[in-house]
């Protein structure tokens, strides 16, 4: 076997199947080790001192995906403690739209969970009964999604502006087609049968017309996220998260 020789070859099919892989190692963080791919591929290693320097740059490569595989376990850990500091009993909902979150969403299971804590938290802090708290939770990631898909960017940041509405910074929802107003909203809380105290809505009131108006407001959009799944660009959305939840798990 002294003067055999293995040849690696690698080729991409399509010129989007390697515009979609280099996206995905940078987003993964493995750069490097795409870069180390290219240099190995289409070249041949002799078996001897060339098989051991192999050796140890498939153990360094492993090495690397074992590093950042370890960060993405630790992030999906304290995520799911945090759902379970929120959401309670009810937790296990949370985590079952959470396991779904790639094909669903276009997002990772961790990414589904940290959004949960965020909306939930404020959800719950307005007022929402613990038993409808999945639920809701679930409606405004699944608005996210559509939102991001209808209008560009990511699914994080459509929560993030539905996230701050919900504090009453109305700016960053008006990318969405969103206008809200606090005639708009006080109007809203009325219609919805809440009574002003002391001269002004409570809190639950606000949150409760302020949801009201974004979800009759995107009506055009809802949906869009599931409209566009046989789109390369959401393929690939979905791809990337896949691939983060393997790592993860």
């Amino acid at each position: 076997m002294a003067g055999h020789q293995v040849k690696v070859s690698v080729v991409a099919e399509t010129t989007n199947f390697k515009r979609a892989f280099r996206g995905l190692s940078k987003d993964l963080g493995l750069d490097k080790l795409t870069n180390g791919a290219k240099k190995v591929a289409g070249t041949f290693v002799q078996v001897g001192k060339a098989a051991v320097a192999a050796g140890a740059a498939a153990s360094a490569a492993f090495g690397a995906i074992s590093f950042k595989a370890v960060q993405m376990a630790g992030d999906l850990e304290q995520s799911t403690g945090a759902v379970e500091a929120i959401f309670k009993d009810t937790a296990g909902k949370i985590k079952g739209f959470a396991s779904t979150a790639a094909s669903s969403f276009g997002i990772t299971k961790n990414e589904f969970q940290e959004l949960s804590t965020l909306l939930g938290a404020q959800l719950k802090n307005g007022g929402t009964p613990l038993e409808q708290l999945g639920d809701k939770t679930k409606d405004l990631i699944t608005l996210g999604s559509d939102l991001s898909a209808q209008f560009g960017g990511s699914t994080k940041e459509a929560i993030s502006a539905i996230s701050s509405a919900l504090k009453g910074e109305r700016d960053p929802i008006e990318r969405y087609g969103v206008s809200l107003k606090q005639a708009t909203i006080d109007a809203k809380a009325a219609e919805l049968g809440f009574k002003k105290v002391g001269g002004a809505f409570s809190n639950e009131a606000q949150q409760s017309a302020t949801l009201a108006l974004i979800f009759e407001q995107t009506a055009d959009a809802q949906g869009a996220f599931n409209r566009e799944n046989s789109t390369y660009a959401h393929q690939v959305q979905v791809l990337k998260a896949k691939i983060h939840d393997l790592a993860a798990e």
